[in-house]
Formats: C-alpha cells, sequence, structure tokens
C-alpha cells in the first residue's frame, strides 16, 4: 500500500508550530508494510486543503490527515474529505451522546460550535478520542482510504496507537520492513565503525549509523513478508554487534536514556541531587519526565546567582579562586548539593548559555560536576549553537556521563 500524509493547520505553514506528526507517523508505516510516497503540509483553507486531498488521493491508497478537526470555523477536515467523496455530513446521534458527555464530565456547557466534532459522512466511522474532544474519521470509499487524526500530539498518538494500528495490521499490506535501533555513548562513530565495519555489506540486513543528542545510534533494517520473518533476519546481525560494542550500549529502540538512568539508580538503591545555572533547571526537567522519578531524584535548585550558590555550600573562596564558570565550582556544586540533600549523587552545571563572555569564557561554555559515594568527577565542554541548545545539550552530556559513571 501507498500512503500519503497531510499534516493540516495555518499555524504549521506560518512557522508558528513544527509538526511532530507527520514524522511520527512515518516512522511506523515500514513496519505495516505500508510505503510513504509524500508528506504535505497545508493551511486551514477550504480549496487548498480540497486540492491537495484530491492530488494525495490520485497517487495513495491511504491518506492520513492530522489537524482541523476542531469545533472552529476553520477547522475543515471534515468538510474537505465530505466534499472530495460528495456526501453530506449529518450529526451522529452515538458521537452526539459521547461529546455531551466529556463536557458534563467537565461542569462546562457545550458550545453550539462542537456539534460539528459530532458529525459523520456515510463513508466514515468514528475513531474514538479519549483525550479529547474530537474524534477521528476512519473513511472507506472507492478502494481509498482517509485516517483523519485530531493534530494536537497527545491526541493523535493516542488514536494511533488505540484504534489506527490495529485497523491497519487487518489490511492487505507488501512487505513489511522492521528497524532495530541500539543506542551507543563512548565511543565516535569512526571507532565504532571499526569494530562493526564487516557488517556493513550483508545482504540479509541494512546497516546505518547515526549521530544523534544521545550518542551514536546502530540502526539495523531488515525485510520480511511479516514482522516475524523480517525480525529473524535481524537478530543474530543484533546479537554480534551486542557482543562486540559491550559497554558501549545504553538503550535501544524508543528506550530514552533519562529513564534508563532511573532503572539504573533504582536497582542501584541510589538518589540523586542537583544544583543548576546556566542550564536553568533543564537537567531536573528531563529526569523528571519519567514516571517514578520521585524514588531516587530528591529535587534540584537553579542556582543563578551566586549568592544561591553560597547559600546552598559552594565555597565563596572556590568562586574568587577560580572563577563561577570552572570545573573548580561545578564540582563543588555537585558535592554541594549532595550534602544539602542529602543523596547518594550530586550533580552541579555551570556555564554560558548566553551570548557574552563571562569571566573570559566564551559563550557555550558548560563544566559538568558529578558527585559519586565514591569520587567526584568533571567534564567540560564547549558548544558553538544558540542558547535553548546549550542548555538542551549540556543536559543531555550530563545524562551520558551519569551513565557512564554507573
Amino acid at each position: 500500500m501507498k500512503a500519503y500524509i497531510l499534516s493540516i493547520g495555518t499555524e504549521l505553514i506560518m512557522g508558528e508550530l513544527v509538526d511532530t506528526n507527520a514524522p511520527y507517523i512515518a516512522s511506523k508505516l515500514p513496519s505495516l508494510g505500508i510505503e510513504l510516497i509524500g508528506i504535505s503540509q497545508v493551511g486551514d483553507n477550504i480549496e487548498a486543503l480540497s486540492k491537495t486531498l484530491q492530488n494525495a488521493s490520485s497517487v495513495a491508497d491511504i491518506i492520513f490527515t492530522t489537524g482541523g478537526l476542531g469545533p472552529t470555523e476553520d477547522d475543515l477536515t471534515r468538510e474537505s474529505i465530505a466534499s472530495l467523496l460528495d456526501e453530506k455530513p449529518y450529526v451522529d446521534p452515538k458521537s452526539l451522546e459521547v461529546l455531551k458527555q466529556r463536557f458534563i464530565q467537565r461542569n462546562i456547557p457545550m458550545p453550539d460550535g462542537n456539534l460539528k466534532q459530532a458529525t459523520l459522512i456515510n463513508s466514515s466511522k468514528s475513531i474514538p478520542n479519549i483525550n479529547g474532544t474530537a474524534p477521528g474519521w476512519w473513511v472507506t470509499k472507492n478502494n481509498k482510504i482517509i485516517v483523519a487524526m485530531p493534530g494536537p500530539p497527545s491526541e493523535m498518538r493516542s488514536i494511533w496507537e488505540k484504534e489506527v494500528v490495529g485497523n491497519l495490521l487487518s489490511l492487505k499490506r507488501g512487505q513489511v520492513t522492521v528497524t532495530k535501533t541500539l543506542k551507543t555513548f563512548g565511543a565516535g562513530e569512526g571507532l565504532l565503525n571499526e569494530k562493526v565495519a564487516h557488517l556493513f555489506h550483508l545482504h540479509t540486513v541494512n546497516l546505518g549509523m547515526y549521530a544523534q543528542a544521545q550518542g551514536v545510534h546502530l540502526r539495523i533494517r531488515a525485510n520480511g513478508k511479516d514482522y516475524e520473518k523480517a525480525s529473524e533476519l535481524i537478530r543474530p546481525v543484533e546479537k554480534e554487534i551486542k557482543s562486540i560494542l559491550g559497554g558501549y550500549i545504553w538503550g535501544e529502540d524508543d528506550q530514552d536514556l533519562e529513564e534508563q538512568i532511573g532503572l539504573h539508580l533504582t536497582a542501584l538503591g541510589l538518589t540523586l541531587a542537583t544544583m543548576e545555572s546556566c542550564t536553568g533547571g533543564f537537567l531536573a526537567h528531563t529526569i523528571t519526565q519519567v514516571s517514578g522519578s520521585s524514588g531516587y531524584f530528591k529535587g534540584g535548585y537553579v542556582s543563578y546567582n551566586n549568592s544561591i550558590k553560597t547559600l546552598l555550600g559552594v565555597s565563596q573562596e572556590v568562586i574568587e579562586k577560580y572563577g563561577v564558570i570552572s570545573t573548580e565550582v561545578a564540582e563543588s556544586m555537585a558535592i554541594a548539593i549532595k550534602e544539602y540533600m542529602g543523596t547518594d549523587i550530586g550533580i552541579g552545571i555551570t556555564g554560558v548559555a548566553g551570548v557574552d563572555y563571562v569571566e573570559r569564557n566564551r559563550p557555550g561554555t558548560v563544566h559538568i560536576g558529578i558527585s559519586l559515594p565514591s569520587k567526584t568527577i568533571s567534564i567540560s565542554k564547549v558548544y558553538t549553537t544558540q542558547r535553548q541548545n546549550i542548555k538542551q545539550r549540556a543536559t543531555m552530556d550530563t545524562l551520558l556521563e551519569l551513565w557512564n559513571q554507573l
């Protein structure tokens, strides 16, 4: 089957929002045996939307749309699909009752405009949306399928995982592609390439290597008539890579670094606290993205001002002697927060995220201190990106070094 993805919303084509839905859907299609042939973005304009839908339906067997299912006048996905298929929308009693119950649960009256969210056409079925008021549409007509999903990523992903994938698996599909990703840290692409170079030219699988924020990823890809057949081709290659790279591998597939660190801390019975300056709390935010992180993360402080650092236990003499942007202060921050919070591990980050030099340190300079039960270490980085990226990259390098130490 050939597929087309259509991301709908003026906010997308104006650059006000970044489309994360299309990449998510695209990443899921190979393992379903569906070939993606195109992605488009279109604004909330009935003529442009109808034309784009028409073009997509002329080349694809299945069209995935996201966005445009809200209650406002500029939410036009349903209307465009109805126009494309020459069908008239009608209010579905079951959908209307579900919608009314949503508003009753929220203890607010349902505006008249939301009535359009309970509509269907003869060729469509409603796709339940437990996270919002906009159900999706599964439309089948003339050997074509349109799957319309809401725009908010959390709603779209929930609908995809709970409703759409099951329906797609029941369709007649072509050869499936299965991918296995192994995530590494501590070795560059050159070293990894030397170790697994003999696996790049196998006829059974395709091996790729990609530098990512969380280290270098190795991606094994294989084709087969079904998921199990393709997976059988991947397993021996995966096993050999793991035997060669060993401790360089920290995770695989959709695993996040912060999640894996949390599992390690829990298994070891260790607790953690942080003191951040230039990252502004981004490290603590990332750590607490993991459900259950309160079991090992006691808390963190954003010590943007030196007076807060000293209040938490950082020596004023160390700051004056080495400068606040230094490995000595980063280590002192890590030790101080560990003692202040009574944890097994403390992390301190200090650096320059702005555009001006600080104490002769160029913008992008970051020092990271990690105080473990038996030792305290530090690493230094110089980033050349913008403020937000410096905070994100410093946070990721901190987690990678913590993983390495654990």
